[in-house]
């Protein structure tokens, strides 16, 4: 093992993340981001936890929910909550996932089951789906938020009229933890690496067996949904491409490739992002 290449592998895996990832369970965590962006936080009690999230734009238009990757924070899709098309066509709304932002969970860092992380979120999907008068929903995720996206949609099709996703793994071939996962584990690496990228591992081993459960259901799948990725993702295998192209529903999927693409397309892509969910609202809303 290539032990630079395993750190600087680490390293770029940090970078998907936008600033601090032990934030307080405060409401007011990202508020200058929040603020430069005429956006409200919110935070929603689901038990003895509380579900952090930024959202801007009218109650009663379709929803729009943002879902970051592993590390991350509202504020990794955040910025797309001041783009003024999406904003004057739905209420949009970006989540910090359980355990990170102003999302802590209580009795541990993380939480790397994807069945356990989403019984926290979908109270609130629920609660924004009844308030919209039950509009389309479209869930946009990028990087794990863009395997969780499609995970949400299986688990609560009630909720979910559209996904983007992002830039995130789909097959389960190519979801199971990679050589710097298992690297991340091992001692010296173990103490080298900061708390966020500890969290982030823990995710990461839970990516596999979320998506085999989900394989099935794709083609079940009868939601208009978008897969894109830079074909060049240093992070995420870009044969995802592959999987999209032969294993989800050609009725219902679009697949978008990007020439000389990194992993970032949520930095880089920001306004392709844009137009490919207006594109989601628009099919979802002209469907009713």
């Amino acid at each position: 093992m290539n032990f630079p290449l395993a750190v600087l592998l680490l390293a770029l895996l940090g970078s998907c993340t936008s600033g601090p990832q032990q934030g307080a369970s405060q409401v007011s965590y990202g508020n200058d981001l929040a603020i430069a962006l005429g956006a409200s936080l919110q935070s929603l009690a689901v038990g003895n936890f509380n579900l952090h999230y930024a959202e801007a734009g009218e109650i009663g238009k379709p929803t729009v929910v943002f879902i970051h990757g592993t590390p991350g924070s509202w504020r990794a899709l955040g910025r797309l909550l001041g783009h003024p098309q999406l904003r004057s066509a739905a209420r949009l709304v970006a989540i910090d996932r359980p355990g990170w932002g102003g999302s802590p969970l209580n009795e541990k860092e993380a939480e790397g089951s994807f069945a356990e992380q989403v019984k926290l979120i979908a109270p609130l999907l629920r609660q924004l789906k009844s308030e919209s008068g039950n509009q389309p929903m479209i869930l946009v995720g990028h990087s794990l938020g863009a395997s969780y996206a499609p995970y949400i949609a299986y688990r609560h099709p009630e909720l979910v009229d559209g996904i983007l996703m992002a830039a995130g793994a789909i097959n389960p071939k190519l979801g199971k933890p990679r050589w710097y996962n298992y690297a991340a584990t091992v001692w010296p690496i173990s103490r080298l690496i900061d708390v966020g990228l500890q969290k982030a591992n823990v995710e990461i081993w839970g990516v596999h067996d979320a998506l085999t459960e989900l394989e099935p259901w794709w083609q079940q799948a009868s939601i208009p949904m978008i897969y894109m990725q830079g074909e060049e993702d240093e992070l995420v295998d870009p044969k995802n491409l592959d999987y999209a192209e032969n294993s989800l529903p050609q009725e219902y999927t679009r697949v978008v490739r990007i020439p000389n693409q990194s992993h970032f397309v949520h930095r880089q892509q920001e306004q392709l992002i844009a137009e490919l969910t207006l594109e989601l609202l628009a099919e979802t809303t002209n469907s009713d």
